[in-house]
């Protein structure tokens, strides 16, 4: 949590903000993160810095897969690995692992309180 925040704040810094207001995340299912670990992580570290009294949002990205034998693309919501049209174990991973920064929300008190957005 502590190197996402130093890149948000890298981020608003370049765009002259004081003040990160949101930070939204999108976090894949099998990321292996837990979301109220991760918010208490932010509420404990974001004191004293510009996120301090921001939010942290999140976006859940379901896991999806390609069969390479028949080239369906699918939701997995049970985690089997497997093809639901012809059952092969064969399968790309195309979504679901990702944990990035998705966007941030600035608040620039040099600009009349005008929100920005960066990242």
């Amino acid at each position: 949590m502590s190197n996402l925040l130093e890149t948000v704040e890298r981020a608003a810094s370049k765009e002259g903000a004081e003040t990160i207001r949101v930070i939204h995340l999108r976090i894949g299912e099998m990321a292996g993160v837990n979301i109220d670990a991760l918010s208490f992580a932010f509420d404990v570290l974001s004191k004293g810095t510009m996120v301090e009294g921001g939010k942290l949002e999140f976006e859940r990205v379901p896991l999806c897969v390609r069969c390479q034998e028949c080239g369906l693309d699918s939701q997995m919501n049970d985690f089997i690995f497997r093809c639901d049209r012809c059952g092969s174990p064969d399968i790309e991973i195309l979504s679901g692992r990702e944990i990035e920064v998705d966007y941030i929300i600035l608040d620039d008190e040099c600009d009349s309180g005008q929100e920005k957005s960066a990242y």
